[in-house]
């Protein structure tokens, strides 16, 4: 309780894209809605590690499922504050497709 108490917590809305490619022609979607997150955490002003950018992060859920672009995008982030640290983690989300011809 005490814990709960000694953090505190905010989101902040990102940007927003109907896709991260020009879709000029026709696709086929890869599935439902995809979600991908990194976090950096600093404990006592020393940094343990930062999060993947945005596009890091864009180009893995594209890649992983085997696809030329996200759709639908959306992104935001999040602070967590606690009584020694913080954490930063940024999220993206989006549906994967793959151009056909």
């Amino acid at each position: 309780m005490v814990l709960a108490l000694l953090s505190v917590a905010c989101t902040t809305p990102g940007a927003v894209a109907p896709s991260t490619m020009p879709v000029t022609g026709r696709y086929v979607e890869l599935g439902s809605a995809e979600e991908s997150s990194s976090c950096g955490y600093t404990i006592l002003f020393l940094p343990l590690g930062a999060p993947k950018p945005v596009s890091a992060l864009i180009e893995d859920l594209v890649r992983n499922r085997g696809g030329d672009a996200l759709i639908e995008v959306s992104s935001d982030s999040s602070s967590a504050f606690y009584l020694l640290g913080m954490s930063h983690c940024l999220h993206v989300r989006g549906k994967v497709v793959k151009f056909t011809k």
